[in-house]
């Protein structure tokens, strides 16, 4: 295992997540403002279902493009790598460990960014879930494709 390709990884999968994040949170903004502010009648009875719902939406977008991401890193990373072996344990961890820190950011900018109208939103505990298990398939996702990185590498 390379400490330094896990390293690598694991920073990218940061990086992209406070950018992923910022992303999610300006979008959130724009849509509890959106669906609340303005909202009068029946819509304004609604509006903190429907901001829930895009909170939730944004958040599970984000989420589901860490695969991606891992898959990517697997490639690139493991086309460096000596061994299928080591391309394995290094970009499996890279991805699980970025995945975490990816998750953990794009949630906390997301929640950071909730307004009045987002009292039905998801918090950061809510999240928790999510976030292992994206951790855990990008482990997967990071591992399968450091093989093959190593393969073509």
């Amino acid at each position: 295992m390379d400490g330094n390709g896990v390293g690598l990884t694991a920073a990218v999968f940061a990086v992209v997540g406070a950018g992923v994040g910022l992303v999610a949170a300006a979008t959130t903004g724009w849509a509890e403002a959106a669906l609340a502010t303005a909202a009068t009648g029946e819509t304004a009875r609604f509006a903190p279902v429907f901001v829930a719902q895009s909170y939730l939406a944004v958040t599970a977008a984000a989420l589901a493009f860490a695969p991606l991401l891992a898959g990517v890193l697997g490639v690139l990373v493991g086309s460096r790598a000596y061994d299928a072996q080591g391309a394995a344990a290094t970009c499996g961890l890279g991805g699980g460990l970025g995945a975490l820190a990816y998750g953990f950011v794009v949630v906390v900018l997301v929640v950071a960014s909730q307004g009045e109208a987002a009292t039905q939103a998801h918090g950061i505990a809510d999240a928790f879930g999510s976030i292992l298990t994206t951790a855990v398939v990008a482990a997967v996702v990071g591992a399968v494709a450091g093989v093959l990185g190593s393969v073509t590498g």
